[in-house]
């Protein structure tokens, strides 16, 4: 696999999360068990992080045919893989201390890929 493939990949998962998140909130929040209103403050926020997850989605598109020894890919390459490292601690946070439904296992185990597949990336020189 590449880095472009990897950005690909990304980028698609994270348009599905980010438009659900940023379009549908109270819904979004629905799959994982949350009981919100269109309009309370967690709706609210994952709007937010709905609008992060697509513009994040619209970098990744628009850096996939980027060399891979470039300082901009590295970039994108290294905060993947913080996103996804910091994103795994809070899937586990949530499994461990929150009231998760069986949703979270799709966040946990999205993470851990990506994570693993970021790592790769990060700690293996560019070709």
């Amino acid at each position: 696999m590449n880095h472009r493939t990897l950005f690909m990949i990304t980028a698609v998962v994270i348009l599905i999360f980010g438009l659900v998140w940023l379009i549908l909130p109270a819904f979004g929040l629905g799959l994982f068990g949350h009981n919100v209103a269109v309009n309370d403050l967690p709706s609210i926020l994952t709007r937010y992080w709905g609008s992060a997850f697509v513009s994040l989605a619209v970098i990744l598109w628009l850096a996939r045919n980027g060399q891979a020894d470039s300082i901009g890919v590295r970039a994108i390459i290294i905060g993947g893989f913080v996103l996804a490292v910091t994103g795994l601690l809070a899937a586990l946070n949530d499994w461990w201390f929150g009231t998760p439904n069986g949703m979270i296992w799709l966040s946990i185990s999205l993470y851990a890929i990506f994570a693993i597949l970021y790592g790769i990336f990060t700690f293996k020189k560019p070709t």
